[in-house]
């Protein structure tokens, strides 16, 4: 979810801005762009209550500090979901095109995962499917472990040899692990052969760059973070 959160950041239009007080509910803006942006000042004081939740950020820097300043209460906040809720359903999208309608369904589908975020924060368990259902909209279906022999038996037939098939399949992927003193030549020639085959569909800004740094004790295997001036 937390990817997904900043990409409305690109259909917020310019507003007047909250009051300080935090604990107030500001300004009610009536349009989709007015919701979008009190969706984005409530999802960046959930990160002050939740480090980690908003992974990056490239809007207004004033909203960032007004959020960080004066961050709302939980119980607030889940108040704030409510209301953004009922101020969305009650924008009727019949005749718009379907871009519009879509926005709304997106803002709709955030602020309940934002809702449902802040209903764990303040204690309330879920169930795995549940969590999933809340947060991403999916319920995943949970199936017996004995509805994964077929695939585990073509894996077996794939990697045949004598021992545990997760010892031959380790070995096997050991083959694919680039040694820690060719990481850098292998990553360089990888990522200038995706800006060759880029550039075969797409024309990219003059100046535009990646950095390449190796890091350690992370849940990912690898990430990346625009840095802006892009036009």
């Amino acid at each position: 979810m937390r990817a997904l959160v900043l990409g409305l950041l690109i259909l917020v239009a310019a507003c007047a801005p909250r009051p300080a007080d935090s604990q107030t509910t500001g300004p009610r803006r009536p349009t989709l762009d007015g919701i979008a942006r009190d969706y984005v000042e409530l999802i960046l004081e959930i990160g002050e209550r939740e480090p980690g939740y908003v992974d990056a950020y490239y809007g207004p820097p004033e909203w960032q500090a007004a959020a960080h300043a004066n961050p709302r209460t939980l119980p607030v906040l889940l108040q704030e979901t409510a209301d953004l809720t009922a101020r969305l359903n009650a924008i009727s999208t019949d005749g718009e095109d379907a871009a519009i309608v879509q926005r709304k369904k997106y803002l709709l589908a955030h602020v309940s995962a934002a809702a449902a975020r802040l209903r764990m924060l303040s204690g309330e368990q879920m169930s795995f499917a549940d969590e999933a259902h809340a947060l991403f909209g999916i319920r995943p279906e949970l199936k017996p472990l004995t509805d994964y022999d077929p695939i585990l038996a073509r894996i077996d037939a794939l990697i045949p040899g004598e021992g545990a098939l997760t010892d031959r399949v380790t070995a096997f992927r050991s083959h694919y692990v680039i040694p820690k003193d060719r990481l850098q030549v292998v990553m360089d020639a990888a990522i200038a052969e995706c800006r060759r085959r880029t550039l075969q569909h797409i024309r990219l800004p003059a100046d535009e760059s990646f950095t390449l740094a190796f890091v350690g004790d992370k849940p990912w295997s690898g990430y990346n973070y625009y840095q802006g001036n892009s036009a």
